[in-house]
C-alpha cells in the first residue's frame, strides 16, 4: 500500500465577518504538506443545520483560490437535498476553478422527516435519489449529450458544459456505516470515506465489510480509496480537550456525549497513536478535522503528523 495521506478539515464557521483567516489557514495547511482540504456538508434541515456553518462546496471554492496543488474535498454531499443535475455543473464548475483538484463525498445523511419535507426537500426513496443522483452527475460530467430514464429522474438530450477537468469526472466517494451502506460504496464508489461521528473502532470493523464487497463485486482494491475523517483535539490535557471539543460538536449534532464515543483529545502522541491504528487497519487518507482554534490546532496537527510517521 502506498504511504498513507494526511488531510485537515476547513474551519466552516469564524468569528466576525472577515473570511481571511480561511484563507489563511487554508493556504498554511498547503505549506506544511497536507494532501487535501475537507468540508462537511451542513445539509439545510438536517442535524448540523443547528450550527452557523458556511456550505461545504463554496468553502472549497475559496480555498481553491489561495491554493496551488493540495486537494479538496467535501463529505459527504446529502444527495436528496440537491437537485443532481444543478449539483453536476456546481461541481464541474469548482473542478475546473481548482484546476482538477476535487474529490466529491456523497451520501444519504440523517433520515428525512416532516421538517425536511416542509422544506421542500423529497423525504421518500433516498436509496434510489442517491444512486441515480451519482449516475446523472457520472454521466453529464463524461458524454456530451446525455439521457437518463430512471426511476425519478427523466430527461433528454442535456448537455453540461464546461465539463471537469478531470475525467470522466471528480472521483465519488460514498459516506457509509451500516453495512448494506458499504457495501453499496463498494460496488458504486471510487472510494468510501468513514464518518468522523464514527470512531477508530467503528472504522476498524468497516474496513473488512468494504473489502469483501469489493471482492464480490470483481473490484480491484487498488483503485478504491479508504478514508477516515478524524475529530480531534490537540491539548497536552486529555480532559481540557475532551472539555472543549464535547462543548462544539455534541452541540453541533445535537447528541450529548457524541464526542466522548468519536473524537480524539490529547496530546500529540496520543492522537498519532490512534493515527497509526487507523493507518494499520486499512485507511489511506486521515483527514485531521479540528473544531476550535483552528490554526494553533493546525499546527498542532503537522507534530501529530510527524510523530505518526516517524517523519
Amino acid at each position: 500500500m502506498d504511504a498513507p495521506r494526511f488531510s485537515v478539515g476547513l474551519p466552516q464557521s469564524f468569528d466576525g465577518d472577515d473570511p481571511r483567516p480561511l484563507g489563511i489557514y487554508a493556504a498554511r495547511a498547503e505549506t506544511l504538506g497536507f494532501s487535501g482540504l475537507w468540508t462537511l456538508d451542513s445539509a439545510v434541515g438536517g442535524p448540523t443545520s443547528r450550527t452557523p456553518l458556511l456550505d461545504g462546496l463554496q468553502v472549497l471554492a475559496y480555498a481553491a483560490a489561495v491554493t496551488r496543488d493540495v486537494r479538496l474535498g467535501i463529505a459527504v454531499v446529502v444527495m436528496n437535498r440537491r437537485q443532481p443535475v444543478l449539483l453536476a455543473k456546481e461541481i464541474a464548475s469548482l473542478d475546473r476553478l481548482s484546476g482538477g483538484r476535487l474529490t466529491v463525498g456523497v451520501g444519504l445523511g440523517a433520515p428525512a422527516d416532516e421538517h425536511v419535507a416542509s422544506l421542500g426537500f423529497p423525504a421518500d426513496r433516498p436509496v434510489r435519489r442517491l444512486v441515480e443522483g451519482v449516475e446523472v452527475m457520472r454521466a453529464l460530467w463524461s458524454a456530451d449529450e446525455v439521457s437518463f430514464d430512471g426511476e425519478l429522474l427523466h430527461f433528454s438530450r442535456a448537455h453540461l458544459e464546461p465539463r471537469p477537468i478531470q475525467r470522466p469526472g471528480p472521483p465519488v466517494w460514498f459516506g457509509a456505516g451500516r453495512e448494506p451502506a458499504l457495501r453499496r460504496a463498494a460496488r458504486l464508489g471510487d472510494g468510501w470515506i468513514g464518518a468522523g461521528s464514527s470512531s477508530a473502532e467503528d472504522f476498524a470493523r468497516q474496513v473488512p465489510v468494504i473489502r469483501d464487497a469489493l471482492a464480490h463485486a470483481g473490484r480491484d482494491p487498488e483503485h478504491f480509496a479508504i478514508a477516515k475523517r478524524v475529530y480531534l483535539a490537540v491539548e497536552d490535557d486529555e480532559r481540557v480537550g475532551m472539555r472543549r471539543m464535547s462543548a462544539v460538536l455534541d452541540e453541533m449534532y445535537g447528541r450529548p456525549g457524541l464526542a466522548e464515543r468519536c473524537a480524539v483529545c490529547g496530546p500529540p502522541a496520543r492522537i498519532a497513536e490512534t493515527v497509526r491504528d487507523l493507518v494499520a487497519a486499512g485507511c489511506q487518507e486521515v483527514s485531521l478535522t479540528p473544531m476550535y482554534g483552528h490554526l494553533a490546532q493546525l499546527e498542532r496537527l503537522a507534530e501529530v503528523v510527524r510523530l505518526a510517521t516517524g517523519r
